[in-house]
This record gives structure tokens, sequence and C-alpha cells, in this order.
């Protein structure tokens, strides 16, 4: 079974319950979205759609590994990718309001082109769940900071030392001019 459910091939099994049991490499179309982007395992895709009173709901569980580059160094680290989507496929007219979508633990998308594009909805979800940095495991076990002639990276608790060591140690240039406006008032009286 694809990932792409017509609505003709659902309003034919509208009483049963279809079981999705799919391996899809999305690397290409995942790259696409995603220019960083490294490799991909192909992605297994296990769940069911079925209808209920408001339309039909996905639930489907996705696993594979992305490979993507150091937020630190650029070195490739693998993330793994685990998944559960809970999603409610409505037609437009039948789109429930707002309040009621409030009370849904599925997130509710309106079919459009008289299909459920389930691969577009992975992939979205796969998206989303990168987090905003990744790790070599050496960076993580050593907090290592790239550096190199005449710079470095620094954490934002050491940035943050560095500030207050250079509010505590007075400005040396300011030092030489302190003594300066004595001598001028001793001179005048």
């Amino acid at each position: 079974m694809a990932l792409k459910l017509s609505l003709d091939l659902l309003q034919r099994h509208l009483h049963q319950t279809l079981k999705i049991d799919e391996t899809v490499d999305l690397f290409t179309s995942l790259q696409k979205r995603l220019p960083e982007l490294i490799a991909a395992t192909p992605f297994e895709v296990k769940g069911t759609v079925r209808n209920d009173n408001l339309g039909w709901v996905s639930h489907l569980k996705i696993s594979g590994t992305l490979t993507l580059p150091s937020t630190r160094s650029l070195m490739p680290v693998a993330l793994p990718i685990n998944l559960a989507i809970e999603e409610l496929y409505v037609l437009e007219e039948t789109q429930p309001s707002q309040e009621v979508q409030d009370d849904l633990d599925e997130t509710v998308i309106v079919i459009e082109n008289d299909q459920i594009d389930l691969q577009t909805a992975i992939e979205d979800h796969i998206i989303l769940s990168i987090p905003t940095q990744i790790f070599t495991a050496d960076e993580l076990a050593n907090q290592t900071m790239p550096e190199g002639e005449g710079w470095s990276v620094i954490s934002e608790d050491e940035y943050a030392d560095q500030l207050e060591d250079e509010k505590e140690q007075p400005n040396p240039e300011f030092e030489k001019l302190k003594g300066l406006f004595d001598d001028d008032q001793s001179d005048n009286k």
C-alpha cells in the first residue's frame, strides 16, 4: 500500500481498518527540504488508517536514521528517529469547529486533491523532530569546542564568566588618568 491514499480507496474501505507496513526511501525528498542532510536510511512505516465519525484517523510509527552534520564541528552524526504520529484527515465540508479541534488529541488536516498524503506528513514530523543542536559522541563526552589560529569557540557559561571578570577588573587606561586630576588640584592651592 502506498503512502498516498485516494479518497476513492478510503470510501471503498469505509468500515475497514487499512494496515500500513512500508519501508520507504525518503532521502531525496528530505534532502530537498534539508540541504544539509548527508544520508538517510530507508524508514519503516507501520500503522493503520481507519474511519471514525469525523474523518480518517492515521496512527503511524516511523523509524529510521538521519545523518546530519554536527552543529559544532560539521562532522557527520547519525540521528535515530522513532516517532508516533496521530492525525485526523477530514473533508473540507466536514471540518470540525476550532473548539472541537482543540479537544482532539490528533492534528486535524483537511484532505486536498482527493487524497491523504501520508508521506508529506511523515516528512514534516521527521523534520520537526530534529534537535536544534546535534553533537558527535566525542563532543558530548569531552565538551570540545572548535578552534583555529587566533580564535576559539567558547560556551555561553565561559562567555558569561569572561564578562564578569572584565567588569571586576578596572580599565588600566582609566587607572592612569585617576591621579592626573589630583596633581592639578594640589598645584592650585
